[in-house]
């Protein structure tokens, strides 16, 4: 039996039952649209899942102290430069996990601008290291966040694994010496910001 081609069986159907094959089409289509929302959203499980994973099975047991030496590292910025934490000695520093998808990172980066921008020139420097993403996708955020401070490109997660961080945005304060003073989880308002900065700015040591 000679088999008709598809698309002359779609267009009888049209043609015998037009409202019936309208109807079923456009059922095709809403249940197409749902199996894809349902694999967006099974991906979706699966990358908190293991983001949750990663947090709740990581090994704390040598993560830096308040009161202990900040470890050093080496990374490059975004502009190309490279910058050292313990070039930074004599400086009040603040050292901030983040990334663009985090969405307490951009409540918290507007607070980091306004304290950068008002206690730079009193010794106060901001190390932002970004968590593994493109320089297109960190150069796009800084631009539109309008932001001036260094920004860190930890694309193997060295510093991270070096750190021991878990939850986005964390932020370490430290001291002249280079003493960690704080380690902080989540994001912070201008005037939590002040309130860790302002002790160990150099002029107060």
């Amino acid at each position: 039996m000679k088999m008709r081609p598809k698309w002359e069986t779609v267009s009888a159907i049209f043609l015998i039952y037009p409202k019936s094959a309208e109807n079923k089409v456009i059922r095709m289509k809403k249940e197409t649209k749902l199996w894809i929302r349902r694999v967006i959203l099974l991906v979706a499980l699966i990358g908190l899942a293991i983001a949750i994973y990663q947090i709740t099975t990581l090994d704390v047991s040598n993560k830096p102290k308040v009161g202990e030496e900040a470890p050093d590292f080496k990374l490059k910025q975004l502009n190309g430069e490279e910058m050292q934490l313990s070039q930074l000695r004599g400086k009040a520093v603040m050292i901030n996990f983040w990334g663009t998808w985090c969405e307490p990172c951009r409540t918290e980066m507007p607070a980091m601008q306004k304290a950068y921008e008002k206690y730079k020139d009193q010794g106060f420097e901001i190390v932002a290291v970004n968590i593994a993403e493109t320089e297109i996708a960190v150069s796009n955020f800084v631009e539109d966040y309008g932001l001036t401070f260094p920004i860190l490109m930890d694309a193997q997660k060295e510093i991270v694994r070096q750190y021991k961080i878990g939850p986005l945005p964390s932020s370490i304060f430290v001291d002249p010496q280079g003493k960690i003073t704080q380690f902080i989880e989540g994001p912070l308002e201008v005037a939590q910001l002040e309130l860790y900065i302002n002790p160990i700015l150099p002029r107060k040591q």
